[in-house]
Parts: C-alpha cells; structure tokens; sequence
C-alpha cells in the first residue's frame, strides 16, 4: 500500500459517493494511540482483536446525507494498514447503509429472500492492490461499488 491513509480514504468516500446521490463523506485520522492487550468494537462490527504495546491511528468518515450533518465515526483496529482499510469500509458500508434505508423508509440496496424485502449485507475484500466493496452475495453483489487503488 504505497499511497497514504488519507489519500486512500478519499478514494473510498468519492467511490461510495458515486452510487448514493447527496452523500457526503470526508475521511478522518485521528491521533495514533497505543492499543492494549483486549478487543475493540462496537454494535454493528465484531471486535478486532488487538495486540499488546500496539501502537494504530483511528480511521473513520464525517457524514452528511441531503445537507443534513450526521456526525462522524472512527475505527481504531490493528494489522497491516489494507486489513485496517477494510475494516473501517465494513464500518462506513453499515453506517452509508443505515442513513440511506432510514431517509427512504426501505431497505437499502433492495435485496429479496424468500418473498421478503431485505437490506443485502455490505462487504469488502482487498485483493492485491484494489479493495473490492459490494452489497449482497459476492458472487452476485446486489450492489457492486467502484473498486479503490490502493497504490
């Protein structure tokens, strides 16, 4: 991963722009703290696991939706700076998916199981030197988002 976190994360917020109309993102890096020997996470994510005298900047997104401020989000996780790009996309996918689905009353992206409307479940995967985003199956994404360089 040549390119610096926050070049990255931009890259992220104008490829989740892209497919949600009126979103705003703006990336964030907070100061670099030291990491104890526990797990971190929070409701919507599973706990990252993080090792002793581990020294990571938290990664998140300030959010706005149809001009309305929604507030930000970090996540702080440890490993290489791809798997930690990866988790806070995992993060920003559930949070971008929650305001959509709020604002429009429905699920969003639109998935159908067994005759019932349901929200298709975010995901991202880097391979090489992309990250892959998508909503739904990987297989058969619901929704396919821009892949990001991470060069």
């Amino acid at each position: 991963m040549a390119a610096d976190l926050r070049t990255i994360l931009s890259r992220i917020a104008r490829a989740v722009e892209s497919v949600v109309p009126e979103l705003s993102l703006r990336p964030q890096l907070a100061r670099a703290e030291w990491l104890a020997d526990d797990a971190l996470g929070n409701e919507t994510q599973p706990a990252a696991s993080v090792g002793t005298d581990e020294c990571a900047t938290a990664l998140g997104f300030e959010m706005q939706y149809r001009g309305e401020w929604l507030g930000a989000f970090e996540r702080t996780s440890s490993g290489s700076d791809a798997e930690r790009v990866q988790s806070v996309v995992l993060e920003l996918l559930s949070q971008v998916q929650d305001v959509v689905a709020e604002a429009t009353t429905e699920p969003w992206p639109l998935v159908v199981v067994n005759g019932r409307k349901e929200m298709a479940m975010p995901n991202a995967a880097v391979e090489g030197e992309r990250l892959h985003m998508w909503y739904g199956e990987a297989a058969a994404p619901v929704l396919r988002l821009p892949s990001v360089d991470l060069n």
